[in-house]
């Protein structure tokens, strides 16, 4: 059996509370590294339901300092420290935009002892180069349209990439990361009639995909009133390709390719 790069959607929401959908992240599980992309609140429960593994976890990736992507991370620092497995190989690296580090800072005077940990366990980065290779993994990322901070990502796994549009409005830096792009995971917060600046509803995420020539669209970040409309009739007007509503526990799979996307 190939190698397979999987895809699993762990929170769908928003702030808006839901009883069926936590906030934002999604896993990235490729043969060499473990991925998560953003922890709204409700990611530490999602990660405990599907029996995931915190401490197989090699990369985070912070989108921006919004609640409803970043407040479960400390959280998840203190469950690792509170862990019986202390002695885990594994070195966490965790990465966020312009602010990052001033950020854990301001973590680190309010919570103190409870989330400091050794720096061979768990490592923080803020993003300067746009372009990071790992060992299996290609992260290009760009600033994007929502707060001063907020960026995109582009993984480029095998002859895979995924596109993940954090919080933003349209945008041209958008448009590229998801060039071509198997999956454009694109939020969709507000119907097309409740549109708001720094934002996507239908219309917007379906002409970035189309544009981008992305292969399929997830749209996900719903609010209720996204939910209420009839977004796939909507999208369906700018974007030919295949539209799926992404749900908490969705996954999508993969075969693993030698060749390497460029962006």
């Amino acid at each position: 059996m190939s190698p397979q790069l999987n895809i699993t959607f762990l929170g769908t929401g928003t702030i808006s509370l839901s009883p069926e959908r936590s906030c934002a992240c999604i896993l990235i599980e490729a043969p060499k590294e473990k991925i998560l992309v953003d922890m709204g609140c409700g990611t530490l429960r999602a990660i405990a339901k599907r029996g995931i593994d915190i401490h197989a976890i090699d990369y985070i990736f912070l989108t921006h300092f919004h609640p409803d992507h970043i407040s479960d991370l400390i959280p998840f620092i203190f469950a690792l420290k509170n862990s019986r497995r202390r002695q885990s190989s594994n070195k966490l690296q965790v990465w966020g935009p312009r602010g990052f580090l001033h950020f854990m800072h301001g973590m680190e005077l309010s919570y103190g002892h409870w989330i400091h940990d050794t720096p061979n366990t768990i490592k923080f980065f803020e993003l300067k180069r746009r372009l990071l290779d790992f060992p299996g993994v290609r992260v290009i990322w760009s600033k994007v349209v929502h707060k001063f901070e907020s960026v995109g990502y582009r993984f480029e796994i095998g002859g895979n990439a995924i596109a993940f549009s954090g919080d933003s409005g349209y945008c041209q830096e958008l448009i590229r990361i998801c060039q071509g792009a198997d999956m454009a995971i694109l939020e969709c917060s507000h119907a097309d009639e409740h549109a708001v600046e720094g934002h996507l509803s239908p219309s917007l995420a379906a002409k970035i995909a189309e544009q981008s020539r992305a292969k399929k669209m997830y749209l996900t970040h719903f609010y209720p009133d996204a939910l209420e409309s009839d977004i796939l009739g909507v999208a369906k007007k700018y974007y030919s390709g295949e539209i799926i509503l992404a749900k908490d526990g969705m996954k999508v799979s993969f075969p693993i390719h030698e060749k390497i996307i460029k962006a």
